[in-house]
């Protein structure tokens, strides 16, 4: 198959799209940043990007590309968000089936029990807060949204706030989550020998590199994002506010890139 192909079945998938949506949503607001904020970070009067740029420009075509940039950014965040206006029910359906896996008790075709699927009590409620997280992310940002858009007469500041905090809550377990999968792999590995002798170890626990690998870039990625949900977050939280334009969106694209590598990687297996 062509890159062609592949690059066009993988723009027909929701994950596939929403991924090349959100790198270029970050990629301009990047850009915009480094045009707008620039001067900001430097105590030259201009910066040296400045001072190149205005050999072609004047400063009002680079104010006006950098609005240019900011709304391209703005409109691609939104549509987004407007994706994602239908993730509620994917959600809830995660968290039902979490709940049947690990904490009820199923019966067979004779009524025999069937106890719930064997997890650390730690992954096992830590992957519930995990999905509880996502669960309050949707309708919160519908609401702040539409209160944005003053089709609803609530707070939308208010609305985005609690978005923050399940969207950091959701990456801060989400880490948590996949960096016990790298110690799990490594741990497995200093015990390899023991778990040989063992002939009741069920090997369906067994963690290859190429999970565990994944699991680093997830991990990775996931910080990434975190670290852009606590800049959003009230100032004085952390490093709230405390981050220009182009490092958010500097940020935001490698973590974009992340999880398009990792999207990539699903497809092949």
């Amino acid at each position: 198959m062509s890159r062609i192909a592949k690059i066009s079945r993988g723009l027909a998938t929701y994950n596939g799209r929403d991924s090349c949506i959100r790198i270029t949503a970050y990629f301009f607001l990047f850009l915009y940043g480094l045009l707008n904020d620039i001067d900001k970070t430097t105590n030259a009067k201009h910066s040296w990007l400045l001072e190149n740029l205005l050999i072609i420009f004047s400063f009002e075509q680079i104010a006006q590309i950098a609005n240019s940039c900011r709304i391209i950014s703005k409109n691609f965040a939104t549509t987004r968000l407007i994706m994602r206006f239908f993730d509620d029910i994917p959600a809830l359906n995660n968290f039902y089936q979490h709940y049947l896996n690990a904490f009820k008790t199923k019966t067979d075709k004779n009524n025999n029990k069937i106890p719930p699927k064997s997890m650390h009590p730690y992954v096992k409620w830590v992957t519930t807060i995990n999905l509880f997280f996502w669960i309050m992310y949707n309708p919160c940002e519908h609401l702040g949204w539409l209160g944005e858009l003053k089709i609803i007469n609530v707070d939308d500041q208010l609305w985005y706030f609690w978005t923050n905090v399940a969207w950091a809550g959701g990456l801060f377990t989400s880490v948590i989550l996949n960096l016990n999968v790298v110690y799990l792999f490594y741990n497995q590995v200093q015990t390899k020998a023991q778990r040989e002798d063992d002939k009741n170890y069920d090997s369906s626990k067994v963690i290859s590199k190429s999970q565990m690998n994944q699991a680093v870039l997830i991990a990775f990625r996931d910080f990434l994002d975190w670290c852009i949900a606590i800049h959003f977050m009230p100032e004085g939280f952390l490093w709230s506010a405390q981050l220009y334009h182009y490092q958010v969106g500097l940020i935001g694209v490698v973590s974009s890139l992340c999880r398009v590598h990792t999207y990539v990687i699903n497809r092949q297996e």
